[in-house]
């Protein structure tokens, strides 16, 4: 049996015991031969041969790979989903270019989108009327130059960044660490359903896919990738949004800092980023010229 490398590269997350670094290592392996254009028995035997992966794994991969079982599941991920995986023309070249970027991702909505400038934006899960007032004051004019918003979908300034860009008709993309059947928080499940229908929602998890507290941290990953730069709207000290600006500075994206007042918890986050280097943004030009300029 051969597989297409778009088949391929859907299969490899679906094997259980196949994590992300095993199927990147596949997708390193398979651009090293760019004469190949499937996969069958004698090519995965070469590849398992020069990645020299654990007994196991090279085990799930020889058994798993092209039963009836694994085609049920790509079959049942496709009825629901799009599928972008690292070799299609359409996987946003931003993402491939990170150190660990996802070799499948699952789409609802316009894939369109991804072809945009990229501004990520997260923050803090309760932000305070600062962080509100702080938003309505430098993101409209950013929409309104025609930049998308990235996000997570959270709760607090992840679904302030989405509905920003709703209430300006500018395009927002939010990354969820769920499959695409699932809503979290629950309260999100009409924005999640309005972002399908006219923006797009992004997930590397298959249909079906629970919440799992590793999940968000590998999300972030993802938005931080798919971005030219991040903005940090609020954080607190060892925030989950640090890590996505991190995440930033690791991939060389600008990470983007709205500074706040020295007695405010929710401020120590992004004031640190800037102690350490972050551009401060006090309006929306400081955005919009790390974009045009």
């Amino acid at each position: 049996m051969q597989l297409t490398l778009r088949d391929f590269f859907m299969r490899l997350p679906l094997i259980q015991g196949i994590g992300p670094r095993t199927a990147l290592a596949c997708w390193r392996w398979v651009e090293q031969h760019p004469e190949l254009t499937d996969i069958g028995p004698t090519e995965l035997a070469s590849m398992l041969q020069d990645l020299m992966l654990t007994a196991q794994r090279t085990q799930q991969l020889k058994t798993n790979l092209f039963t009836a079982e694994l085609n049920r599941q790509v079959t049942e991920n496709l009825e629901h989903t799009g599928c972008l995986t690292i070799v299609d023309a359409a996987y946003p070249i931003q993402l491939k270019e990170t150190f660990n970027p996802p070799v499948a991702l699952y789409f609802l909505g316009d894939v369109r989108f991804l072809q945009g400038l990229q501004l990520a934006v997260v923050g803090s899960r309760q932000p305070t009327p600062y962080a509100l007032r702080a938003m309505r004051l430098l993101l409209p004019p950013v929409v309104e130059r025609g930049l998308c918003l990235v996000s997570g979908l959270a709760q607090g300034v992840d679904t302030l960044a989405h509905q920003v860009a709703l209430a300006h008709r500018g395009p927002t993309i939010a990354v969820i660490g769920t499959g695409l059947d699932k809503c979290y928080p629950a309260a999100n499940r009409d924005l999640m359903d309005l972002l399908i229908r006219d923006h797009l929602v992004l997930s590397e998890y298959p249909w079906g896919t629970a919440g799992a507290r590793h999940h968000f941290p590998e999300r972030n990953r993802i938005i931080a990738g798919l971005a030219q730069s991040v903005l940090v709207i609020e954080a607190a000290h060892h925030s989950g949004s640090l890590i996505t600006a991190n995440i930033g500075l690791q991939e060389n994206r600008n990470v983007l800092a709205v500074p706040g007042a020295v007695d405010s918890p929710n401020s120590v986050g992004t004031n640190e980023l800037i102690l350490a280097g972050a551009k401060p943004i006090l309006n929306p030009e400081h955005i919009i010229e790390e974009f045009f300029s």
